[in-house]
């Protein structure tokens, strides 16, 4: 059976989608809306009330929840200046009536798909465009800073892969799925499943035990494992011991990634400035960079 949409006139899109969640773009093509897998309007004939349905499937609230988290992480976004960052998803609005979040579509889908479908992407235009390495040192760095402006927002987005990163029009790189980020002590959706994990990353952190709480290093661990993949275009290997990271070469790319392995770097800033280093060193132009 096809699915009840909420009622303002939306349209499918496949290629988004949370668990538990359905995603579906609007009119203009500008936007998604965000709302649960199971929803169902007033006036269709198989609606029920979800707090007295005895279906499991009505049975919206945990949905409603992954909702509330994502829509409170880009209140916390919004809460100080700068309020946006474009390497970031935005909220645009949320819904009248049913208050389901509205963001931006970024158009051009995930970079894991992208990289699978397209093995020699077109290169940017402008000083350094033959070289290999320019696309994906600009994605590097749109990433990098992207995730210094949510430090600064004590959030860690914790489910960092290439597949909850997209690309825009221009082949620059945003953070979507703002749901999976965490903030202080509090974890997000299991989103983070898909996500680079650090060896000593904590499943359920606790609010009296600070220890335990999701901190900026483990996004800054998971940058270094993304800068891999997008070198070798394969994940790591997961470690625990130093002596069992996965064999780097000798170059300043290759150190990046171990200083963020070995927590070498003490913020996310420290890391976009050794990113803007290697561009400068060769001499690349980055339209849509950091």
């Amino acid at each position: 059976m096809a699915p009840v949409l909420p009622p303002t006139g939306i349209e499918p899109v496949d290629q988004y989608g949370v668990d538990g969640l359905s995603v579906c773009r609007t009119e203009d093509k500008k936007s998604l809306i965000f709302y649960p897998a199971t929803y169902r309007p007033q006036n269709d004939p198989e609606y029920e009330d979800p707090n007295g349905s005895a279906h499991a499937w009505q049975n919206q609230e945990e949905a409603m929840e992954q909702l509330g988290w994502l829509k409170k992480i880009h209140e916390i976004i919004g809460a100080s200046d700068p309020t946006s960052h474009p390497h970031v998803q935005r909220l645009l609005e949320t819904q009248t009536g049913t208050g389901f979040p509205i963001v931006e579509f970024v158009d051009k889908g995930d970079l894991y798909s992208f990289l699978r479908t397209n093995p020699k992407p077109v290169v940017p235009s402008g000083k350094g465009s033959e070289n290999p390495l320019t696309l994906k040192l600009r994605w590097a760095l749109n990433i990098a800073s992207a995730l210094a402006f949510l430090h600064t927002k004590n959030i860690v987005f914790e489910g960092l892969s290439p597949n909850t990163i997209r690309l825009r029009s221009d082949l620059s790189a945003a953070l979507v799925d703002l749901d999976a980020a965490a903030y202080k002590e509090q974890t997000g959706s299991d989103g983070m499943a898909d996500g680079y994990r650090c060896p000593d990353w904590v499943e359920a952190p606790l609010a009296d035990q600070a220890e335990t709480w999701i901190t900026p290093s483990q996004d800054i661990y998971a940058f270094g494992s993304l800068m891999y993949y997008l070198l070798v275009e394969e994940d790591p290997e997961p470690w625990k011991d130093e002596e069992d990271m996965p064999e780097l070469e000798e170059n300043d790319l290759d150190e990046i990634i171990r200083k963020c392995w070995v927590r070498e770097f003490g913020s996310m800033a420290e890391v976009v400035k050794a990113v803007k280093m290697i561009v400068a060193q060769e001499g690349l132009e980055l339209s849509g960079g950091g």
